[in-house]
């Protein structure tokens, strides 16, 4: 158990709210960014054994360094979370890249004024770590972390309409926000450690989610593919509080600065995860049509150095579509 205190961005959102709550059960106190003051008592009624535990303070704007330099004064360790989502905007550069860019390295070198800050943990995705593409989903495709490869992106690129173009320009910003992160450190050599989580698709039980109607991140994309011919997503995915234990293990374990972890459960493919629905939810509408493509996720630096015990590709559709059938019930009534 430790007192330390946290700060963490994007506290309101599906993963954050679960990396709050997995922090808090951990002993650890939390200072979470807000961007408007309402948001304080919505916050606090996720967590509400915790409330003595929970700090807010208010940064409008994350991609400004100046706005982190009171959220900062006395935090041991950041995690920053905040980020662009698939869908949340049209513009390129304004809706992702900025944000996505600027967000990352506002916070980092606002770090750099606070000695006592011990970790900086940046979350990233997979889609960091692999060229951007529109329609993964169908693509044979290998991830590792730790490669230094550096990854081009064309930021003049023609997108795609629909959800194929949303991934795309999300993806893209991933990989411009992960080689910022990788250029500051070698540029300026942090006291703090530096390190970036590369969660696969991240699903699972959401604690924000309220209606049926308001399914987001890709909970949402996972639903919209089993009822649709071909998927939005591969099936590499991740259990949302396997990602929220690994930043518990972030902070109780010795990590050299730099390292990158991929984060993902045992690859299983579309025609597996179909079977299971089909036998275990046979009112779900399955409509996927194969051919599908195939991700390999190496998770061996994850394995070796945060011991985590991932949970299963089965538990991670029981516990999307349990929470979505008893909403949907629960409106029905």
């Amino acid at each position: 158990m430790s007192d330390a205190l946290v700060f963490v961005t994007g506290s309101t959102g599906f993963i954050g709210s679960h990396v709050v709550a997995a922090i808090l059960k951990a002993g650890y106190r939390v200072r979470l960014s807000i961007r408007r003051a309402e948001q304080e008592a919505t916050l606090r009624q996720y967590f509400p054994e915790f409330n003595d535990k929970i700090e807010t303070c208010i940064v409008s704007d994350i991609t400004q360094r100046d706005s982190f330099h009171e959220a900062l004064q006395g935090v041991d360790y950041v995690f920053h979370i905040a980020s662009p989502m698939p869908g949340k905007g049209t513009d390129f550069q304004n809706d992702y890249i900025d944000p996505a860019v600027n967000g990352t390295e506002s916070i980092l070198y606002a770090a750099l004024e606070f000695p006592q800050i011990k970790k900086v943990v940046i979350e990233s995705s997979i889609l960091a770590l692999v060229p951007p593409a529109s329609g993964f989903s169908s693509s044979e495709i290998s991830v590792k972390d730790n490669t230094g490869e550096i990854i081009p992106v064309d930021t003049n690129m023609t997108m795609p309409e629909g959800s194929a173009g949303h991934w795309l320009k999300y993806a893209s910003s991933k990989i411009l926000a992960h080689q910022a992160t990788r250029a500051f450190l070698q540029n300026n050599k942090p006291h703090y450690a530096l390190i970036t989580f590369h969660p696969a698709f991240v699903l699972g039980d959401s604690m924000i989610q309220k209606t049926a109607q308001d399914i987001d991140a890709i909970n949402g994309f996972f639903w919209e593919s089993l009822e649709s011919r071909k998927p939005n997503i591969p099936t590499a995915w991740v259990h949302v509080r396997d990602v929220a234990d690994a930043h518990v293990k972030a902070l109780e374990t010795e990590i050299e600065s730099g390292t990158e972890f991929l984060l993902a459960t045992p690859v299983v493919s579309w025609e597996y995860v179909g079977n299971y629905v089909k036998s275990k939810y046979p009112t779900v509408h399955w409509k996927l049509e194969p051919p599908f493509g195939s991700w390999t996720v190496d998770v061996s630096t994850a394995d070796r150095i945060l011991r985590l015990k991932w949970r299963s590709q089965e538990q991670i559709v029981d516990d999307v579509i349990n929470q979505q059938l008893a909403l949907r019930a629960k409106a029905s009534i």
